[in-house]
């Protein structure tokens, strides 16, 4: 399971007000080895209330969604004589912790291993024969248009860990919907069916590998003031990548999709070339008349970025 921590947000019962944190737009989530709620943006922590901070309501706090340490305690409830361990950057805070624990799996002292996406990838070993994949389909609603494929990557990976020497094995993905096309060829290790499917709608959508993008992202701590920046530098970029005939075009502006972070506010837009040389040869000439330079006050540029998020 892919989401470290309990809960992965925690809800007012009575109206329906989530517990946020107070520098960044995003959940806390509740970790239960700590009693304590986590952003995972900024690390800020708070001690959880009992009730709605709202003193009108009073409704009680529920917790929903789940991550690796719930997953843990349902195991060692289920099988109370099992050696279980969690491998997630909580507990494995040092490269030394890493080993260990892949060392107590690997000479057979462990019998389940719980974690996150570092224990999918890499690992060789050759004994087990059972791997659960658990809420498979969470990560397909993350605004970032390698979603589909990140979570193919991750199921196909972690598959691979289970019946390595031949003794066979088995893999159940579990999913809170009908399986989106990812997750069924990844069930049937379809690389072939997924990347035709995959590169279709890349090819209409014009994403990459169709085009190659670079990331614009302003943050200020002013709401009104990051949009406007944000507004006024994509409109010059786009105003000058018409007049000069430039083989680009801009998506956007519009709020990132974590909007704010550390007390930053942040507004985003995308400049899109159908190639690498066609995107340098842009990037070049709005740096050369110094309309979008590495010095662009609360900007940052991302080429090629890894994640839309």
């Amino acid at each position: 399971l892919n989401r470290r921590g309990y809960a992965s947000y925690l809800v007012c019962s009575r109206c329906r007000t989530p517990i946020v944190c107070p520098n960044c737009r995003a959940n806390m989530v509740f970790h239960q080895s700590t009693g304590k709620a986590l952003c995972h943006h900024c690390n800020a922590k708070m001690i959880v209330p009992n009730r709605c901070g709202d003193a009108s309501c009073g409704g009680t706090l529920i917790r929903f969604g789940m991550g690796t340490q719930r997953v843990e305690e349902e195991l060692k409830a289920k099988f109370p004589d099992a050696r279980i361990a969690r491998a997630d950057s909580d507990v494995l805070t040092k490269v030394s912790q890493y080993e260990q624990v892949v060392r107590d799996f690997q000479q057979r002292r462990l019998d389940i291993l719980v974690g996150t996406q570092m224990i999918a990838k890499g690992l060789d070993f050759p004994f087990v024969s059972f791997v659960g994949v658990v809420n498979a389909d969470t990560s397909m609603s993350a605004p970032d248009f390698r979603a589909a494929e990140r979570t193919f990557q991750m199921i196909t990976q972690v598959a691979g860990r289970a019946g390595r020497a031949g003794t066979g094995g088995r893999v159940v993905v579990q999913t809170f919907g009908n399986p989106p096309p990812a997750l069924q060829f990844a069930s049937r290790h379809d690389y072939q069916g997924f990347a035709e499917h995959e590169l279709a709608i890349r090819r209409r959508l014009g994403w990459p590998p169709f085009s190659r993008l670079a990331r614009v992202i302003v943050s200020h701590r002013s709401p009104a003031q990051a949009e406007a920046i944000a507004n006024d530098l994509a409109e010059a970029v786009r105003e000058h990548i018409r007049r000069h005939g430039l083989k680009a075009d801009v998506l956007g502006p519009q709020s990132a999709p974590v909007s704010r972070i550390r007390n930053l506010y942040r507004h985003e837009f995308l400049v899109r070339s159908p190639s690498a040389a066609r995107l340098l040869e842009t990037i070049e000439h709005l740096r050369g008349n110094d309309v979008l330079t590495p010095n662009t006050r609360f900007a940052l540029v991302d080429v090629d970025p890894v994640s839309l998020l």
